[in-house]
């Protein structure tokens, strides 16, 4: 079978957490042991990838990294018009990055796009697609729809104010849409994403192909050496994002520290100083019982979820939930919502709840800590379907016949 030379393409691909980032990393490594030779063309911040793979950096201003996104700027830089659209639109309340990568990425892969066999799109859905789909075959990878997380920002507050910044930001949106509508070929890592994007997007189903996400197993996997933490819960969630959902749990433990005093919850994301959820954490009294670990390595992020009792992701709304596969990966009973695509990933592996619901959380935590025996077979049972279902070299080749269809479909169109 013929190998092929990818030009992988990330607008963002933040190194050991995040989706894109992890996507980035684990397929194109995936790709590369199969035989392709991959490219990646990625904004910052940039992934972490293997030694054999080339990254052909594509720089931003690289604001949302900076302590001033006003300031933190060289007025020289300014004179390039993408980069003064950029500090404007991001000084206004927007996040310009999708679009600016692709003026930025035009300028460098379009004198070079011959090199390639295939180029893959992991979710930038910039203009400069439907040049390039022109030019090569084409895959875009969607992991859900952002118009989701859109919605579910504008139902978490009342104030006018907040809901006009919260479109300004979303306003990248109107290319997302324009340009999904018009590709020919979208792979989506679950059915409830194929109907999501179908309903937000406009995107026609039989455009579109599922093609589940892995897991690196060499690090999730149960640590024998972590020791368990007594009544540790362990979850996913960017502080004062409400799409995680963390504002039921937050309540949920709560109610549970009357009957389980020395309960304790560790929360792998950031925590936003002077935000919502801290505010939330001080009014609940919560501050004694809960943690923020953020920037882990994989040895820590391994020991977090290994040293949990069980795992508990509320989330509103996931794509796919790669936090719902490292915490069964780890050996680690859970209890997720059936927001989108959870249901799908965990199956009969877990408890299923409805999102929004902390009495439901503060019940299944229960009978989990007083059913240990339940919770052990749980766990067994999602370790087990994670090592059937969610292996990259699986994904990879999957991958490797969408990319050769979609070759010879160019190819056929265009003779």
């Amino acid at each position: 079978m013929k190998k092929l030379k990818i030009a992988f393409l990330s607008y963002r691909s933040k190194p050991f957490s995040g989706g894109q980032g992890i996507y980035v990393k684990y397929l194109s490594k995936a790709l590369l042991d199969l035989g392709h030779e991959v490219d990646v063309f990625s904004g910052p911040p940039y992934p972490d990838l293997s030694a054999s793979i080339k990254l052909i950096k594509i720089p931003s201003l690289g604001l949302y990294e900076k302590e001033s996104k006003f300031f933190d700027v060289q007025l020289n830089s300014l004179t390039d018009p993408i980069n003064l659209f950029e500090w404007l639109s991001i000084n206004s309340g927007g996040f310009p990055e999708p679009y600016t990568f692709g003026k930025r990425l035009k300028k460098v892969l379009s004198n070079d796009i011959d090199k390639y066999d295939i180029v893959h799109d992991n979710q930038s859905l910039c203009y400069e697609l439907l040049d390039f789909q022109k030019q090569k075959p084409l895959v875009t990878t969607i992991h859900h729809p952002i118009s989701k997380d859109l919605n579910y920002q504008l139902q978490s507050t009342n104030d006018i104010f907040l809901k006009l910044l919260m479109r300004r930001w979303h306003s990248f949106l109107t290319m997302q849409k324009f340009v999904a509508k018009k590709l020919n070929k979208i792979l989506v890592p679950s059915k409830s994403s194929i109907v999501d994007i179908r309903e937000e997007f406009g995107v026609k189903e039989n455009k579109m192909e599922r093609l589940m996400n892995g897991i690196d197993q060499d690090v999730f996997y149960p640590d024998l050496k972590v020791r368990k933490i007594s009544r540790r819960i362990v979850t996913v969630a960017s502080a004062d994002v409400p799409l995680k959902g963390l504002d039921f749990l937050l309540q949920a433990l709560f109610e549970l520290i009357k009957i389980y005093p020395d309960i304790s919850l560790s929360i792998i994301g950031e925590e936003k100083k002077g935000g919502h959820t801290e505010r939330l954490i001080d009014e609940l009294n919560l501050k004694e019982h809960v943690n923020f670990f953020s920037n882990l390595n994989q040895e820590n992020l391994r020991k977090t979820y290994c040293e949990a009792e069980i795992a508990v992701i509320p989330s509103l709304y996931e794509g796919f939930g790669f936090a719902a596969i490292e915490a069964m990966a780890c050996g680690v009973p859970i209890i997720s919502s059936s927001g989108g695509a959870l249901p799908e990933v965990i199956k009969d592996c877990g408890i299923i709840i409805p999102p929004k619901d902390s009495k439901a959380i503060y019940n299944s935590v229960t009978e989990l800590f007083s059913s240990p025996d339940n919770a052990k077979k749980l766990a067994n049972k999602a370790l087990e379907r994670v090592k059937e279902r969610f292996s990259w070299e699986v994904v990879a080749k999957k991958l490797e016949e969408v990319y050769f269809t979609e070759i010879e479909n160019f190819h056929n169109a265009n003779d």
